[in-house]
């Protein structure tokens, strides 16, 4: 985790918004206020159907889901999705997804999940995003896992170059077991780059592919497919993803903003995302 000597952070958190200060020796740069913009803490008994939609495509992918609002379910402050071995519009698996296509999206900001995933031959947890208005291959994954290892986590974008070519960074990353305990998965996104953590710790940056339209949030478990493998004899069911909180950030800069991003690093996930939970 990169520390950077002379940086003054200033948080104060009031009403959801944080405002961040940074000065570094004589240069100094514009007061820098993220406002919250979107967070489920997920403390209700039923899912907000304000916020969320709970169908969606079960892709291309090869995948052998169906995602069924049945297994996105709500218990202690947890977002349970839960994949179970059910045949269901011909599909050998039920799973869940939640995704805010059509209530919310942004362009810019922070965009963060803790969340629990679950390990097993087969299962795919993903946090990511999509273009509110489809523009193929554009994506952004903050989090993906394969059940199979999981002890590495992705993350990725996708984008069509100057020729309409498919680009993508996909990077791993290798840690503890993310199955047994829930980690923070974010993403800074600017006009200039794209910066994911882990626990605030900068996992990759990259100033290739950045979206410029807004996009929303989705959050699934899917359950084989071309990528993780089917399931085997091995495979556990009923597993589930568990979500803590989903939080979103809007920032708010009359300057310098790239200047700032490139120099708080960990410090962005650190302060917005600790332990704590707002509201």
């Amino acid at each position: 985790m990169k520390r950077f000597l002379q940086i003054v952070l200033v948080v104060s958190i009031l009403a959801g918004t944080l405002a961040l200060v940074y000065t570094k020796g004589i240069a100094s740069y514009e007061d820098c206020k993220y406002q919250l913009s979107f967070y489920d803490n997920f403390n209700g008994s039923n899912l907000d159907t304000k916020k969320w939609n709970t169908q969606y495509p079960s892709g291309n992918s090869g995948e052998q889901q169906f995602y069924s609002p049945d297994a996105v379910t709500l218990q202690d402050g947890i977002l349970k999705i839960t994949a179970e071995k059910h045949t269901l519009h011909g599909y050998p698996y039920t799973s869940g997804i939640i995704t805010t296509r059509g209530t919310f999206s942004q362009q810019y900001g922070i965009f963060s999940m803790r969340a629990k995933l679950p390990k097993g031959q087969g299962f795919w947890p993903a946090f990511w995003m999509l273009p509110e208005q489809p523009a193929y291959p554009t994506e952004i994954d903050i989090v993906e896992m394969l059940g199979g290892d999981p002890r590495t986590i992705y993350v990725s974008n996708h984008w069509r170059d100057a020729g309409q070519d498919h680009q993508k960074n996909i990077i791993s990353y290798r840690g503890p077991d993310f199955s047994l305990d829930f980690h923070t998965y974010s993403l800074l996104w600017s006009p200039t780059e794209l910066i994911w953590y882990m626990d605030g710790i900068e996992l990759y940056r990259t100033s290739k592919g950045i979206p410029d339209m807004p996009m929303f949030l989705l959050a699934n478990l899917a359950v084989g497919g071309h990528w993780p493998g089917n399931p085997d004899a091995t495979t556990s069911f009923p597993s589930s993803m568990q979500v803590d909180y989903i939080r979103v950030y809007q920032y708010q800069c009359s300057s310098g903003l790239d200047a700032i991003a490139n120099r708080v690093e960990s410090f962005i996930d650190e302060s917005i995302y600790g332990s704590s939970t707002p509201g």
